[in-house]
């Protein structure tokens, strides 16, 4: 380090300083990035900078005490992000007022994050109007997350059209929610490929319902097959509605058994009195006629709060052995 053992440093080389430090400490070289900060601040010691970064490796090192002090320390000097960090831990210790001021103070220097997350804070309390200001704010410098709420107030709102515009801006990002909740805008105007092109790539980014909202796309357009193989890929990611979407497939397609298979595994493990019904109609389609029509008056039963008979309850007590 050509500069380390300076006693002053030009401007130039501060701010040189001050970004190797912060390079080691995005490769969490903490030792590294703790000797430029403490070389910084003994040739430069009202920098703020070198406050706000030992702060930083304090934070990462589990030291919260000695990493509010120096947030603390730069944060008189009116550095924005320290302020922002001091926003951050005030918020995780849930003293929201305090972490309140300090996002508003980073956001007049238009420190990045600042303004989402006080519109985050203000959509948490219910004041949908404080926090759309901000989402708009922060959608200024970009950022994802805030054209992921736009399009989700926008849409929840009726308006459809700054819905998909918003999430078409997060999309830019491969935001998986955004992408999701696009397919969701596209497929409600019936628009069909690009909702199936939407959930399709939420899916590819991992998002959980990514793979079963496209098997429920495919059902609604009668692709039962494609819609199995679809439903049989969120099953690898344990929906909590796959088991039951797969076996709608499946009795779509006529394989009674799978249909049946998958019913009961999803009226067994998550008390899905839907599948419940169908496996009776299944039963039904089975020349199980008997059966089938008591498990359907079972589940319209249990969806009342009523009491089963004694065949109907014997009928479930069997299921579920």
């Amino acid at each position: 380090m050509w500069f380390m053992n300076k006693k002053t440093l030009s401007a130039e080389q501060a701010t040189a300083l001050h970004e190797q430090a912060w390079a080691a400490f995005r490769e969490q070289d903490l030792d590294t990035a703790q000797e430029c900060f403490q070389t910084l601040a003994k040739a430069c010691p009202a920098d703020a900078r070198w406050m706000n970064g030992v702060g930083a490796v304090s934070l990462a090192r589990d030291d919260r005490a000695d990493a509010r002090r120096h947030f603390q320390k730069a944060a008189d000097l009116d550095y924005p992000g320290s302020h922002y960090n001091l926003g951050v831990m005030a918020y995780q210790d849930g003293n929201h007022d305090v972490a309140r001021r300090h996002f508003l103070r980073a956001a007049e220097h238009d420190y990045p994050g600042s303004h989402y997350n006080l519109a985050t804070m203000a959509f948490q309390e219910g004041d949908h109007d404080t926090a759309r200001q901000y989402f708009q704010q922060a959608a200024e410098y970009d950022c994802p997350r805030s054209h992921f709420y736009l399009g989700s107030m926008a849409y929840q709102n009726g308006d459809h059209d700054a819905a998909v515009e918003h999430l078409n801006n997060a999309v830019r990002h491969d935001h998986p929610e955004a992408l999701n909740l696009l397919g969701d805008v596209h497929l409600h105007a019936e628009r069909y490929r690009p909702a199936e092109q939407a959930y399709r790539r939420a899916a590819e980014l991992g998002h959980v319902d990514g793979y079963n909202n496209l098997g429920l796309l495919y059902l609604q357009l009668e692709d039962y097959e494609q819609a199995k193989q679809a439903l049989l890929q969120a099953l690898q990611s344990d929906h909590v509605y796959a088991q039951h979407n797969l076996a709608v497939a499946y009795h779509r397609l006529g394989e009674l058994e799978q249909a049946e298979r998958w019913y009961l595994i999803s009226f067994s493990q998550h008390g899905n009195l839907q599948s419940l019904e169908n496996l009776g109609h299944v039963y039904g389609d089975s020349g199980r006629e008997v059966e089938g029509q008591a498990l359907v008056a079972a589940s319209d039963k249990l969806y009342e709060d009523q009491p089963l008979n004694d065949y109907e309850q014997a009928l479930i007590d069997r299921l579920l052995a």
